[in-house]
């Protein structure tokens, strides 16, 4: 163990560390471990978002109940998407705190907002309580990600593969919610049983939310340097430990940066544009399926939350086959377009033209076979392109900010999900009244027609994205902190007036126990 004797040094620190094999860092872990954080992760991140749309075939018994209009009824839907979009910006806990605190928490704390909705005889007590509860959900829908890169940290395949798994368990929840929701709204006229399922889920998985383990490895390390501690050796402390942030600088990389990413990123734009259209659809969906299959086709009710399986079909559909369409996309030659020389993150992203081709044709599929002059099973099918098209622009979108934002990867997608859960949550209040006013046919064509007007967003970051990751502030400033990344490290290490000595964690437990 060496120790610098530089005579200005006034504080002595012990950096605990994890050896190479280390059993406790997380991407040392067993394959069946982790396989199971994974299920553990999707399942919670399924419940959360499950909680959105299972509310949506219970508006018909909040108008009755409660006396109010449609858009009042309708606001349960939008401030639950509302509250997930919130969310993630104002609880930088998992940075502070590690990944189980804030999920065993906000999982408690989504419990409890629950519980008063699903009882209250107000609606303005259902309606607060929605948008609490969807922020406490934000936790289990936007910390899936970076446990999945704690535990597989070096591997790119099992990194994207499992984040694939992930975003479809999230994506699917809300079409599964109104499945389920139909039939239990067929079934309980006089009480909100929609809410009141979707607490029994909820605190039926309390033992998973606790049999979670931590995966962050900083929390990890200083877990080990406070038992340390606790033996003796009061100088422990992880390396994160030695430059803790401040008050301030969490504010500054969980909601100033963000913010300004969506404002001044022209990549982050286009992307929150197209995922935010793909997302908000999706919730108005829940109002154009009982107008067109219901009212306009005389499905039975509790029958109408099967017609989302088809869009969950098509999700699978784009999964399944993902990485084989990357590499085929990769492959085709955009005349005019794509240039000699293209980078490999532009070129990764030509998948997305399937979507975004996919997407116009299954919105005008489905509005011109919505009424009663087709049969159902038209409409019903027109899910099967629109599921692919929406997680598929999901995915490739996210992954070309991610790769384009590196460090800043997190503050890009917590950028993309504030845009598309604040937009998303709109869709459900204007819905009904655009269904009322255009009709099906013509009101579900606008979206078929904005769809249109995004084609040339993904050409241009084929043509140009290499440019306007160049130009870019964030993307620059990322690649200079990737950079000097080692240098800031030894800086920390040996400067600041703090002399320090690198120690295995595990090794310094041992001797204690000896």
């Amino acid at each position: 163990m060496s120790r610098s004797s530089t005579p200005h040094f006034t504080t002595s620190y012990e950096v605990v560390v994890f050896s190479e094999n280390d059993p406790d860092d997380p991407k040392n872990w067993s394959q069946r471990r982790k396989d199971w954080i994974l299920a553990m992760i999707c399942i919670l991140a399924f419940v959360g978002v499950f909680g959105s749309s299972i509310y949506a075939p219970g508006q018909g018994q909040i108008r009755q109940l409660y006396g109010v209009s449609t858009t009042t009824a309708n606001a349960g839907l939008s401030l639950y998407v509302a509250g997930l979009g919130v969310g993630p910006l104002l609880c930088p806990l998992t940075e502070m705190y590690g990944k189980r605190k804030p999920y065993v928490i906000s999982w408690v704390l989504m419990i409890v907002a629950i519980t008063p909705s699903a009882f209250a005889e107000n609606i303005v007590v259902i309606l607060v309580f929605r948008f609490l509860t969807g922020f406490c959900a934000a936790c289990s829908l936007n910390t899936g990600n970076s446990i999945v890169a704690d535990i597989y940290p070096s591997s790119l395949h099992a990194l994207s593969h499992s984040i694939t798994i992930f975003v479809l368990s999230a994506l699917t929840g809300p079409c599964f919610g109104s499945l389920v929701g139909f039939f239990v709204a067929a079934h309980s006229r006089r009480q909100l049983w929609v809410l009141r399922v979707h607490l029994f889920f909820a605190i039926a998985l309390i033992p998973v939310v606790l049999m979670l383990p931590e995966t962050y490895p900083p929390a990890i390390l200083a877990s080990r340097a406070k038992k340390l501690r606790k033996r003796g050796k009061g100088n422990a402390r992880a390396a994160h430990e030695l430059h803790g942030k401040t008050i301030l600088q969490v504010v500054q990389g969980h909601i100033l940066r963000p913010l300004a990413m969506i404002v001044r990123e022209p990549i982050v734009q286009g992307a929150a544009a197209w995922i935010s259209l793909g997302y908000g659809i999706i919730y108005f969906y829940f109002e154009a399926y009982p107008v067109v299959f219901i009212e306009q086709h005389g499905i039975p009710f509790q029958l109408c939350g099967l017609m989302f399986l088809a869009v969950t079909l098509g999700m699978v559909l784009a999964v399944l086959p993902y990485t084989w369409l990357v590499q085929t996309f990769r492959r085709l030659p955009l005349l005019g377009i794509e240039r000699v020389g293209t980078d490999p993150k532009e070129l990764n992203l030509k998948v997305v033209l399937s979507a975004c081709i996919l997407l116009p044709l299954a919105l005008f599929w489905f509005a011109w076979t919505s009424e009663d002059e087709t049969h159902w099973i038209a409409p019903a099918l027109a899910g099967i392109p629109f599921g692919y098209s929406s997680i598929m622009v999901f995915f490739a979108f996210l992954s070309y900010s991610s790769h384009t934002y590196g460090v800043y990867s997190s503050s890009a997608n917590a950028a993309n999900t504030f845009v598309r859960s604040i937009v998303a949550s709109a869709f459900p209040l204007f819905g009904t009244p655009l269904l009322n006013n255009l009709g099906t046919k013509w009101g579900l064509s606008l979206f078929g027609f904005l769809s249109i007007g995004l084609l040339p967003v993904p050409l241009i970051y084929i043509r140009y994205g290499a440019a306007l990751r160049e130009r870019s502030y964030f993307a620059r400033q990322a690649r200079e902190v990737a950079a000097c990344m080692h240098e800031q490290v030894n800086v920390v290490l040996a400067g600041d007036g703090t002399q320090v000595a690198v120690v295995d964690g595990q090794s310094g437990l041992d001797q204690d126990n000896v």
